[in-house]
């Protein structure tokens, strides 16, 4: 009987990575490629791992053991009828070049993430990230502390020097932040020189010592001879079990304006 094999073969993963195998129902081998053909030639399991068709059978998933060197395949079969004939179609895959490609599409998924989540100058959480925590995490926790922070003179600062400069001031200025960060510690640059820092579990003592620590980072990165004095607006606010976000939100906002009143300038070439 004529059986063709082109149209078969059509109904399955042809230029996939694997290799292919086309056999009938007395288990006769009517296809294999380069990929497939040490099923032939070497020592496997394949009577077990592909028993004979039978109707219905679709993508039915095998492991297919090479025993020379120990390899495990995995080996999906498909029953399907060409010419009155019924024929089964065996796609054959490494298992480490499809944990591989798991590898792969689990790292480039995770890049995508880092990527959606993250600024793409600083490195920091970005305003997405923080809304998405503003809506779910921050809504509910025992204690929270905000700090509301703006990086004096920045505009002056692209304007008179450059963007570059400019870009030297935000990445100082969330360098302070970093050194901070920890798992109840998180970061966001949510503007162009608007920075959130959130800390959560943490008593007003701890944010007060948080802040502290916080300075004593910022003076000492200032101390580099960059020739930029990073000066940052800074406004805390805390929340015990049962707050309204928002309403700490708008506390930190508020003390935040009246510290850069304070300060007045900064963040100018020293």
């Amino acid at each position: 009987m004529s059986i063709n094999l082109d149209e078969a073969m059509l109904c399955f993963f042809k230029n996939d990575l694997g290799g292919n195998r086309v056999t009938n129902a007395a288990g006769e081998v009517l296809y294999e490629d380069d990929r497939s053909a040490f099923v032939s030639r070497e020592t496997t399991n394949w009577a077990v791992a592909c028993p004979p068709p039978r109707e219905g059978q679709r993508g039915e998933l095998w492991d297919l053991l090479r025993r020379e060197n120990k390899s495990t395949y995995m080996v999906t079969t498909s029953t399907i009828t060409v010419d009155s004939e019924m024929l089964q179609i065996h796609h054959i895959v490494d298992a480490s070049l499809y944990m591989n490609l798991v590898q792969d599409v689990t790292d480039y998924s995770r890049t995508m993430r880092e990527e959606k989540e993250h600024d793409g100058l600083t490195g920091l959480y970005n305003k997405g990230k923080f809304m998405e925590l503003k809506r779910t995490l921050f809504q509910s926790l025992d204690r929270i502390a905000v700090f509301n922070m703006d990086v004096n003179n920045l505009k002056h600062m692209n304007d008179t020097y450059g963007h570059e400069v400019g870009d030297g001031l935000i990445l100082k200025a969330a360098e302070s932040l970093r050194r901070i960060q920890a798992r109840n510690v998180m970061p966001f640059r949510v503007g162009g020189d608007e920075f959130i820092l959130v800390a959560i579990h943490v008593s007003r003592e701890e944010a007060e010592q948080l802040r502290r620590k916080w300075e004593d980072g910022l003076a000492e990165l200032n101390r580099k001879p960059d020739g930029i004095n990073c000066v940052i607006a800074c406004g805390m606010a805390c929340g015990e079990k049962g707050y309204d976000l928002e309403a700490v939100l708008a506390e930190a906002d508020q003390r935040m304006y009246e510290d850069k009143k304070a300060k007045k300038g900064g963040a100018l070439p020293r």
